[in-house]
């Protein structure tokens, strides 16, 4: 139920918030992850049909793996199309867990042949949607408390803004081959209106607050005519390959499930998230024939950028790093705003013939004020200047019970990187996947998104193996080992280091009610350590062990209700060992004729630091995201409900509360709220047309 649909089909999304968990477990950032779940809630509301030629894409969205399509696609082939989704239960390969998971997704039926797109058509048939959201955090921080004619005197800690959080979202889709949308976003503590700074703010910030809104976006999206295949114009996301020569989105990485870790690029994607700094902006064109695919793109994009005050050493103008995080609530966080112009522009041609797929990528990155890092040894090989140039080769190759698949890449200043993979079919019930990865420190790269244990995406090598087995029709067990090195220094890490991650979880669907996992998990890592008299650098093994069950049940139709248990131990080496629980009790009521739906939540948890913190997704907002970190003692509750105004029309409200036991403040710096308690509000109105 990760972004509830507008039915009361129970739709189990387990593997998507499991991977969204992941990715924020590895960043501080506050993330969109609306472009990633995107075609889930589109192809739930247009399935997939099973007996059709595009069946494939159940493969691309990680719903299915190239051996059940081959399965599938041979029980057609011997037995005729399907006439029920539960014929799936013979074809091999196809354990419960695959079928609840893929349901929600799939069709039968004989295959509509498509028509020709034409502006009369998109014009009546096309579907509008817009979302109007407003939240807040009820709780007043100190960066609210400094008056806006004082801010001046704390340039990066006063919030110039309201903490009113304002969110708009329309979008225009005609079965994916038409789209047109827009996105509208400010943040809290950001300005909303340009007349209420003085004219001492506006002197300093003007030019860099928007009449409104602080971050606009939007896209023209067409695809499908004649050999047109894919064309785009304003903001726009590029998948290619594996994601080591060019991907600027958001994607999956290591997940439970063992197996799923091949990319499948997407090419050309429409940007409809409200992350600030991670999207092409400009045009971009694929043309297709027989099997080969042309791509060109141009994007000339503002990002924010710490700037460097000129010196003797450095007399122009000069940035230290991109930031990232999307906020302009202070004067310093307004000059940062927009600060650097980065053009990137290229091309990519790609053939595939039934089983095999050869690209090859190339393009020109240029930053319109070039980049000088600090002199930490660590970054002695990082990206510096103004011009950067990348290309690659990514190839896929399905020889029936394998599946290879691989990258590789170099930069203009000789960096090179590489991946290459395997997804060996054994068995129906036995599929492993290998992957081995080496990134070399000189190796740049502004965008790019490959597997990977860093997000700095060089000095790395790893090997990654990962299985899943089918023990019995309703029992499976899967996992991974992952082993990674990185030969040169890291942030934190002062000496060439390595790690492992392991993990292994048995899945029991008992009843086609009730789901459950036991999962084991475990991450060595090292960090600097930095004890009394320590004149070399010293390196502590950090190893943090996760244990988690999960437990989801229908006792009703209407009704759901989901226990989860996590205990996770921290022990840097060195120091002393830390503990965290977390539990938490959901229920969902989803009732069929009843117009208004609930979900609530209510939370325990207890851990030593933050250190040993535990990250749970929440139920959320249609395109809203909580992914909170559980740490210190306390309880969090949320309540949300749906109302069903009309079939045209939804309405949400949700209210989250965390209450703390062994703190009087909550948050730090500019966050900081007196109390020991937070609570967040959000109310938002859905229009479909």
């Amino acid at each position: 139920m990760a972004q509830e649909p507008d039915t009361t089909k129970a739709v189990n999304l387990e593997f998507i918030t499991d991977q969204i968990e992941n990715i924020a477990q590895t960043t501080d950032l506050n993330l969109d992850y609306s472009d990633l779940v995107d075609e889930y809630l589109y192809y739930y509301k247009h399935p997939v049909n099973v007996n059709g030629t595009d069946n494939r894409t159940l493969v691309e969205i990680g719903l299915l793996n190239e051996s059940q399509l081959r399965n599938l696609n041979k029980y057609i082939a011997d037995y005729g199309k399907l006439y029920s989704v539960y014929e799936l239960k013979a074809v091999p390969g196809f354990d419960t867990q695959t079928l609840k998971n893929i349901l929600p997704f799939i069709a039968v039926g004989e295959q509509k042949e498509a028509g020709k797109t034409s502006f009369k058509k998109a014009v009546r048939y096309g579907r509008h949607q817009l979302i109007l959201r407003y939240q807040q955090v009820l709780e007043q921080s100190v960066g609210y408390e400094t008056p806006m004619d004082s801010a001046i005197y704390k340039p990066g800690s006063a919030y110039l803004g309201r903490p009113q959080k304002y969110y708009v979202r329309y979008g225009f889709n005609y079965n994916n081959k038409l789209r047109l949308g827009f996105t509208l976003d400010k943040d809290a503590g950001e300005v909303f209106l340009k007349s209420q700074l003085n004219d001492t703010l506006n002197t300093l910030v003007g030019t860099k607050v928007t009449n409104v809104f602080d971050f606009y976006s939007a896209y023209l999206y067409v695809s499908d005519i004649g050999i047109l295949k894919e064309a785009v114009v304003g903001d726009y996301h590029i998948e290619f390959g594996q994601g080591l020569t060019l991907w600027t989105g958001l994607a999956f990485g290591k997940t439970s499930d063992g197996v799923h870790i091949k990319r499948y690029g997407k090419g050309i994607r429409p940007n409809t998230s409200a992350n600030e700094n991670r999207f092409f902006r400009g045009a971009a064109v694929t043309l297709g024939s027989k099997g080969f695919e042309l791509t060109g793109f141009f994007s000339y994009n503002s990002v924010d950028a710490n700037m460097l005050a000129p010196d003797t050493l450095t007399p122009e103008d000069a940035i230290s790093s991109i930031n990232e995080t999307g906020f302009h609530r202070t004067i310093n966080e307004l000059l940062d705003k927009d600060a650097l112009k980065i053009s990137a522009y290229g091309g990519r041609l790609s053939y595939q013939h039934r089983f095999f797929q050869l690209g090859a990528t190339a393009y020109q990155t240029e930053l319109n004020i070039p980049l000088q890092l600090s002199d930490q040894v660590y970054k002695q090989f990082y990206f510096e200047g103004n011009k950067l140039t990348n290309y690659g080769f990514d190839m896929n190759i399905d020889l029936n019970k394998l599946a290879l698949f691989g990258e590789f890449s170099g930069s203009s200043n000789g960096g090179l990187a590489g991946l290459a993979g395997i997804n060996a079919y054994l068995h129906d019930r036995f599929i492993v996947t290998l992957l081995y990865h080496n990134f070399s420190r000189g190796y740049h790269n502004l965008f790019a998104n490959p597997f990977a244990e860093s997000s700095s995406l060089l000095n790395e090598q790893g090997i990654y193996a990962g299985f899943k087995i089918l023990l019995f029709p309703r029992i499976s067990l899967t996992g991974y080992i992952d082993y990674f090195k990185f030969p040169w220094l890291r942030y934190q890490v002062n000496a060439p280091s390595a790690g492992r991650d392991y993990l292994l979880q048995l899945n029991y669907n008992p009843a086609r009610n009730i789901d459950m996992y036991f999962r084991f998990r475990q991450k060595k890592k090292s960090k600097n350590y930095s004890g009394d008299y320590d004149y070399l650098p010293l390196l502590a093994e950090v190893n943090r062990s996760e244990f988690r069950f999960f437990i989801s049940y229908r006792p009703f139709p209407f009704l759901i209700f989901k226990n989860r248990i996590d205990y996770a131990t921290y022990h840097k080496e060195f120091e002393e060992k830390e503990d965290g629980f977390m539990i938490y009790q959901d229920i969902l009521y989803r009732p069929d004729r009843f117009p208004v739906e609930l979900t609530f939540r209510y939370a325990l948890f207890d851990t030593d630091s933050y250190d040993s913190r535990i990250y749970t997704y929440e139920n959320d907002l249609l395109y809203s995201f909580s992914v909170p970190a559980y740490f210190d003692k306390g309880q969090r509750i949320y309540l949300m409900l749906k109302w069903r105004i009309y079939d045209r029309m939804n309405m949400w409200f949700r209210v989250a509360r965390t209450m703390y036991t062994n703190r009087s403040t909550v948050g730090s710096g500019s966050d900081l709220i007196e109390g020991n308690h937070k609570t967040e509000v959000k109310v938002q109105l859905q229009l479909k047309l």
